[in-house]
């Protein structure tokens, strides 16, 4: 009898299990993790702008993070994204709840931050790509007006030679008010086209509406192109935007402003020479109205200079600071040269020259005796000791210029030089 119903069951269990779809789930793991000692004389373990001081504290820190990304892939047409963060200073706090800390002796910190969930999808028979949820997404002009983690839909169509994007993002909601009532939106429309194999040019038009403010609601326009050719061995890349309409976040305020820049990089004996140049304009007008460059937030970047103290560095965990942390009334020129010495040991060295598009105080015994903001001075030498794992000392300097130096009015600030050391280890998996 009893092996009668074990029978049945068994039988029972498989006709069960055969009437369950099939469901071929590929899971993806990736992540990365990591840490470095920080010796310098401006930082606080925050990140943002910095002003240089007189008689500035040297300091040390040691920072890591970890970022853990899943993929949950039903197929080629759709997956969905997660990433995930852990950051870390050592000696911070423990046994608490809140984001970026628990370095501190016992640790077990309540600390995992979202930066991604979002679905990423083909739609069948057509060419259209959507991705839909908290998603990371730069600008096409080297991150200056925004490069973060934000919540939106994207639509991307790739045919006959063209890349077409059209998309929105929610950035803020006013708390005060019902959910949706009053916002800040983001709308984007981006194209590119594939002249040839090594020329490609890009388009787009931005726009930023913001209808939190009581009294009136702003609508920022933005419309760039861009441009990205190689002629071996060298390849450049050019762009340029301009702003228009109202000033974020300021009622009755006509915005004009612009930004143009250029990068190139050549193959040259066992490395690779790079450069660049920026320039983002100031303010010049007097209130109301703005000229200045609009960054959308305060992850404003532009990498591809390879500044650690002059602008943000792709390094940079939570004590990201810089003299200029959000670009706007600045202009600039930078050179580099990253080499493989072996199929292991790398380095390279960069060179900043900055400056003030626009100074502040005009008239005024405070205007700045200069628009000359300094010179920076890096160098990074690196061992690869695993495929995925390498271990680097990095080194900066700036030169301060009398843009923060002196006044018109004679005054010496004789603030000290910034300068940061560096000792890293990244694992990528």
């Amino acid at each position: 009898m009893k092996k009668k119903i074990f029978a049945v069951a068994a039988a029972g269990a498989l006709t069960a299990a055969t009437a369950v779809p099939a469901l071929a789930l590929e899971n993806e793991f990736h992540g990365m993790f990591r840490v470095f000692g920080i010796i310098n004389n401006y930082g606080n373990g925050g990140g943002g702008q910095f002003a240089s001081v007189k008689d500035a504290p040297t300091r040390s820190y040691m920072e890591q993070r970890a970022r853990l990304m899943y993929t949950a892939k039903a197929n080629d047409d759709l997956k969905l994204v997660t990433h995930f963060e852990i950051d870390s200073r050592w000696g911070d706090s423990a046994y608490g709840n809140g984001r970026n800390a628990g370095g501190a002796i016992g640790a077990d910190q309540v600390n995992l931050e979202t930066k991604n969930v979002y679905l990423d999808f083909n739609i069948p028979s057509t060419a259209l790509n959507v991705k839909v949820g908290i998603q990371p997404w730069v600008d096409s002009y080297g991150g200056i007006l925004v490069n973060a983690d934000m919540a939106g839909a994207v639509a991307t169509a790739k045919y006959a030679g063209f890349t077409n994007s059209l998309g929105w993002f929610r950035f803020n909601e006013d708390t005060g008010s019902l959910p949706g009532k009053a916002t800040r939106d983001f709308m984007i429309l981006d194209t590119k086209y594939n002249l040839s194999k090594d020329i490609k040019i890009g388009g787009s038009y931005y726009l930023l509406t913001d209808d939190r403010a009581a009294s009136d609601n702003t609508y920022t326009h933005m419309v760039g192109v861009n441009a990205d050719m190689k002629f071996d061995p060298v390849t450049v890349g050019a762009f340029g935007m301009y702003q228009f309409g109202d000033t974020p976040t300021t009622v009755n305020s006509d915005l004009s402003a612009f930004l143009v820049g250029t990068t190139a990089k050549a193959k040259v004996g066992i490395g690779t020479v790079k450069l660049a140049a920026l320039y983002v304009s100031g303010e010049q007008n007097a209130n109301p109205d703005s000229s200045a460059f609009q960054s959308i937030s305060s992850e404003s970047s532009f990498y591809a200079a390879d500044m650690q103290i002059m602008l943000r560095n792709k390094w940079n965990i939570n004590s990201d600071r810089a003299l200029v942390h959000t670009i706007s009334n600045f202009y600039g020129a930078f050179v580099g040269y990253d080499a493989n010495i072996t199929d292991k040991f790398f380095a390279n060295v960069n060179a900043g020259f900055g400056f003030a598009a626009q100074t502040t105080n005009k008239g005024t015994v405070n205007e700045p005796d200069s628009s000359y903001r300094g010179t920076e001075l890096n160098a990074e030498v690196g061992y690869k000791l695993f495929d995925n794992m390498t271990a680097s000392v990095q080194g900066a300097y700036f030169i301060l210029g009398d843009f923060y130096q002196k006044t018109k009015g004679g005054t010496d600030n004789d603030l000290d030089d910034p300068y940061q050391a560096r000792l890293m280890l990244n694992y990528a998996f």
